[in-house]
């Protein structure tokens, strides 16, 4: 079973279990068209689950450069998972790649390579699995509009 898969199991799975906050998980081709789509129903489900707009702008964006990431670099079907834990929301992207995702210092004429520079500048906290397939951001709810 790929990384994917077995992180899209796990995740409903945890969904389904009582007491777990709301969320999502899907699973998808490496294909571009894909970011936009994950894009989109983030910040679908971010006001419908009323995230502070500011903080719900801040998760689509670094929801964005972590698929993206997954799509350019990594191997084999991606899975995504959102969801909300208490106050927070958690992000979670998984590839076949097990080379762990970096934040990389671009060059300011550089068009690409500020994904997770930007996940880690919105998130409270980044973390990668010990495997290299997971990349998490996890986010704290500021509680109001900005």
């Amino acid at each position: 079973m790929s990384p994917a898969t077995t992180a899209l199991l796990s995740a409903v799975a945890d969904m389904q279990q009582q007491g777990s906050g709301p969320g999502f998980a899907a699973t998808f081709p490496p294909q571009r068209s894909r970011v936009a789509e994950m894009r989109r129903r983030t910040a679908e489900t971010l006001r419908d689950w009323k995230v502070p707009r500011q903080d719900a702008e801040d998760i689509t964006l670094a929801v964005s450069e972590l698929v993206t990431n997954s799509v350019v670099h990594g191997r084999g079907a991606v899975c995504v998972v959102v969801r909300q834990v208490d106050a927070e929301i958690w992000v979670e992207v998984t590839d076949g790649n097990p080379e762990p995702a970096k934040v990389k210092n671009a060059d300011p004429d550089d068009t690409s390579g500020r994904g997770m520079f930007l996940a880690a500048v919105f998130a409270r906290r980044v973390e990668v699995s010990d495997d290299g397939y997971t990349t998490t951001a996890v986010f704290a709810l500021t509680g109001g509009q900005r």
